[in-house]
């Protein structure tokens, strides 16, 4: 006989999947709905509200019907009431939900606290809480220590809080985003990532693929922020400071000489100026650590074979020196390059590309966000208002609406992305106008069109595609160029983007 009826063992498996289950994935509201029922669980993907901390009713009726469950069950069984092997797997999952929120709270002051704390003092109540938890039905075999859970549990939380505020948009490209960041961090499969990769993922390169000014910085510091950070329980503290585990190196910024010295160190006499030893960025990070390389696509060619050689064998040396040193943290790499067409010129390695590539993230171009949606643009404003301000108002925010309305219209086309809509909004801020960059002279843009086409060498496609850009260049969006040329804007943005899907 099942010690649950049908509807509670659905429930009850519903719990321990929320637990682990991508919180900004499409899964997530629908398990609410089986616990709290449609009236309360959310109907869409987290994402950022300009009232945050929003009062939202699934958590804390989801966290009560979890308690609840988990109360029954352990007075069942202290009862001596059986349960079969899917019963009590059913159990551990509630377990292990009520157990990550009683701590949610605490594991969150340590996020924001400035500094950490010389001893968490939290863990004894964690740990009185696990065992109480798991005291009828032990524990998951890949969660039999409590230390190890504990740093689970401080992971997840960070994961959580850095891709939901450095990741903004409520559109579905925004909202696709953060699931695919929180993909990198646990994989599409939980499970597997609890049971065999946690700790690991660092062995797998990240590459970010993006227009400039969309976020794959904070995409790539979302990442490094929130690796898997073991927990020394005999000194009640974490192994590392999570806030200096994220190293980002501005490529496109140094000389190649500089790259090489910043990446591998050297040795004291390699060239001229190297008067002592020096550790490279590489040198003495451990599985927890992140190496950003913004902009990889500028890689001079030789580095980008040393740099295959560190992906491959985890191995290194310093400039001038012999010496095999060791690198063991996780490379993210991004580029707002076509590597596709880099590397059909023999300007980045086919090699390289296919050791970065196990895990690739593409940010959205702002416009992909706004277009034809004001309501979204109004509430990237909004949260950028309130970066700004440290509170928000409505006659600030309608000033700035008029402001971006009166400088640039709301079909503008937002070339810079978000890192342009940013300054936008903070020169209306200081100002009250904006000016937006200037457009290159239709004439010098057109003239290598004209003298091919005079020299007989452009293609119709050349003609369409290039003219199409010039009036774009001149008219500054779609909806504008489409009126000159007599199209719909989609025709436009086809032609311009011929490769991205049509909106």
């Amino acid at each position: 006989m099942y010690m649950f009826d049908a509807q509670t063992r659905a429930r009850l498996d519903a719990i321990g999947r929320l637990g682990f289950t991508n919180p900004f994935g499409a899964e997530r509201p629908e398990l609410e709905a089986i616990i709290v029922g449609d009236e309360v669980a959310r109907t869409g993907p987290w994402s950022r509200s300009l009232d945050w901390p929003l009062d939202d009713p699934a958590v804390p009726a989801i966290r009560e019907e979890a308690e609840r469950q988990m109360a029954d069950a352990q007075t069942a069984l202290a009862r001596g009431g059986g349960c079969d092997a899917a019963e009590r797997d059913l159990i551990r999952g509630v377990a292990l939900y009520v157990l990550y929120y009683r701590h949610d709270a605490a594991f969150y002051d340590l996020i924001v606290a400035d500094e950490p704390p010389e001893r968490v003092s939290f863990y004894e109540a964690f740990v009185r809480d696990y065992e109480e938890l798991f005291h009828h039905v032990g524990a998951p075999e890949w969660a039999n220590a409590p230390a190890d859970l504990f740093a689970l549990y401080f992971q997840t939380r960070r994961a959580f809080h850095f891709v939901f505020h450095q990741i903004l948009g409520t559109s579905p490209a925004a909202s696709r985003l953060r699931a695919n960041v929180w993909e990198s961090l646990f994989t599409h499969d939980p499970w597997r990532y609890l049971a065999h990769l946690r700790g690991r993922m660092h062995e797998a390169s990240t590459l970010i693929l993006g227009p400039t000014g969309t976020g794959k910085e904070l995409v790539a510091s979302a990442i490094g922020l929130s690796s898997f950070i073991p927990f020394d329980a005999s000194r009640r503290r974490f192994t590392r400071n999570f806030r200096t585990a994220f190293h980002p190196l501005h490529l496109a910024a140094m000389s190649k000489q500089l790259i090489e010295s910043e990446l591998f160190g050297h040795k004291k006499g390699a060239f001229t100026g190297a008067i002592d030893d020096r550790m490279g960025h590489l040198e003495g990070r451990t599985a927890s650590e992140t190496i950003f390389l913004d902009e990889i696509g500028e890689l001079d060619g030789e580095i980008q074979v040393k740099l295959l050689r560190v992906l491959q064998s985890r191995t290194f040396h310093r400039l001038g020196d012999s010496e095999p040193r060791a690198f063991g943290g996780k490379v993210v790499a991004a580029t707002h390059r076509d590597l596709s067409h880099a590397m059909s010129e023999g300007r980045f390695r086919e090699d390289l590309y296919y050791r970065l590539c196990s895990d690739v993230i593409r940010t959205p171009p702002l416009r992909d966000q706004v277009a034809s949606n004001i309501e979204e643009l109004k509430h990237l404003v909004g949260v950028l208002i309130q970066r700004s301000l440290g509170a928000a108002d409505d006659a600030t925010f309608e000033e700035v609406m008029a402001g971006i309305e009166r400088s640039v219209g709301f079909a503008y086309e937002w070339p810079g992305n978000m890192r342009e809509l940013d300054q936008c909004v903070r020169n209306l801020l200081i100002h009250g106008r904006y000016l937006p960059p200037a457009k290159p002279a239709p004439e010098d843009a057109l003239q290598p069109l004209l003298d091919d086409m005079r020299a007989s060498k452009a293609s119709l496609d050349a003609v369409i595609s290039k003219y199409t850009a010039w009036v774009y260049a001149r008219e500054g969006t779609y909806t504008g160029t489409g009126r000159v040329l007599g199209v719909d804007r989609r025709t436009v943005r086809d032609t311009l983007h011929p490769s991205e899907d049509s909106q």
